[in-house]
């Protein structure tokens, strides 16, 4: 199952890398703006005390997918890729395919609260990105049903207390299309891959489908939903 995970984790990537992803925009219907962001503090009784958004950043509803953010990045855009990442440079002396010499920026091991957090910037400083520690937690001892909300498909997570949140299908953001929305689904943490030490490419997020749900590494590129947490 964890080959599983770590294929659909992958998939946007590997489409973008292919030419698989259209590079014209397409219009989301689920996703309101920054603006329109209104979240509220859901207690799911987790050993921790850690309370989850109502909804993704920049949802006005549970079911609505929000904004997609490349890790550290704090404003949408319209394409997602290793060269459009604020935080990765190719030198100029140096080919782009020479994967050896590409340099990402560290900002970080750990960037809750920071000016790299996007819910922290575009909330408030009441709120902040999940660590690995806590999505830990949510995938653990919650309750995951896959079920659907308003036509959106996602998982109802049920805590200890019967209190729960809705985490729709979002998919991912690759080149400048969405792939595989209402199929997978997932959001960042604000922690840094362990095995990323040397190069600085992945951080840790939670990605989900019907079957499944797990916190795995992503490329830091991508665009991904934020499900903030309160400070």
């Amino acid at each position: 199952m964890k080959k599983t995970l770590k294929f659909v984790a992958a998939l946007g990537l590997f489409l973008s890398a292919t030419g698989c992803v259209n590079n014209e925009q397409k219009k989301n219907d689920n996703v309101d703006g920054l603006n329109s962001t209104k979240v509220e503090p859901v207690d799911l009784g987790l050993t921790s005390g850690t309370k989850w958004a109502s909804c993704n950043v920049g949802a006005e509803s549970p079911e609505k997918y929000g904004e997609y953010f490349a890790w550290g990045e704090t404003s949408p855009k319209e394409v997602y890729s290793d060269t459009t990442y604020s935080y990765y440079n190719v030198p100029d002396s140096v080919a782009a395919d020479s994967s050896a010499k590409k340099v990402w920026k560290n900002i970080g091991a750990d960037i809750a609260g920071t000016e790299y957090d996007a819910a922290t910037v575009v909330l408030g400083d009441a709120w902040q990105l999940p660590n690995e520690s806590q999505c830990k937690e949510l995938v653990d001892e919650c309750e995951w049903t896959w079920t659907e909300m308003n036509g959106v498909n996602g998982y109802k997570v049920v805590g200890k207390n019967g209190n729960s949140i809705f985490l729709p299908a979002s998919g991912v953001r690759g080149a400048a299309d969405v792939v595989k929305n209402d199929m997978i689904g997932g959001f960042w943490s604000s922690t840094l891959c362990d095995a990323a030490e040397t190069s600085g490419d992945f951080a840790m997020a939670v990605y989900f489908f019907s079957e499944s749900r797990a916190v795995e590494k992503g490329g830091r590129w991508m665009g991904r939903a934020v499900r903030a947490v309160a400070k």
